[in-house]
């Protein structure tokens, strides 16, 4: 699996561009905003990649930040979304700015990047929401790019959600506590959430 590419920009085409590594071009499909940051032909970048394998072929693909890279890779998780719309999602939105819209089930924020229709944004919410924490303030221009992405939140979900505890229970049981003590690991919030689920 390729993780990482360091190397230098060859071209830029479209949805993707070329890094040549040593003599060895790999051609990395990235969202606009990335592609448009890493313009300049023979500068230096470093990009963190995703290897895409599917029955038609395989392609690349790469982010600026590893937060980008986390958030990407939890929206190709959903049912029924591709790499090609989870690009389009990255290239409108920040990954703060996805991870708000979908705790805030803010279907006109989803809906406004292009491919994704009410149902696809519903769909969106009905299985991200609770593994990607809201960013408070959160805005396309003053948010870091997938500043909204935090695993230790979407793992306590997961966790208590495969103990058979309904979704939307699992999230207010741990937004309620990182509400209140910010910080906390998996096992913690897990333990602490359960302990609280069994006093009611």
């Amino acid at each position: 699996m390729i993780a990482t590419l360091t190397g230098k920009v060859q071209s830029v085409s479209g949805e993707s561009c070329v890094i040549d590594v040593n003599g060895v071009g790999y051609q990395v499909f990235m969202p606009l905003p990335a592609l448009e940051t890493i313009s300049r032909t023979g500068e230096p970048v470093r990009v963190f990649t995703h290897f895409h394998l599917r029955e038609d072929g395989a392609a690349l693909f790469g982010f600026l930040t590893p937060e980008d890279k986390a958030v990407f890779e939890k929206i190709i998780g959903v049912s029924g979304i591709g790499p090609k719309t989870a690009l389009a999602v990255l290239g409108t939105l920040s990954g703060g700015r996805f991870a708000e819209a979908v705790h805030n089930e803010d279907h006109r924020v989803l809906t406004s990047v292009s491919g994704i229709g009410l149902k696809t944004a519903q769909r969106l919410i009905l299985e991200l929401k609770g593994k990607l924490v809201r960013v408070s303030g959160a805005n396309e221009a003053g948010q870091k790019a997938g500043a909204g992405f935090d695993s230790s939140f979407g793992d306590a979900v997961d966790a208590l959600v495969s103990l058979g505890y309904p979704q939307k229970e699992a999230v207010t049981a741990i937004e309620t506590l990182t509400a209140a003590e910010p910080g906390l690991t998996t096992p913690e919030l897990v333990r602490r959430a359960l302990k609280n689920l069994g006093r009611k």
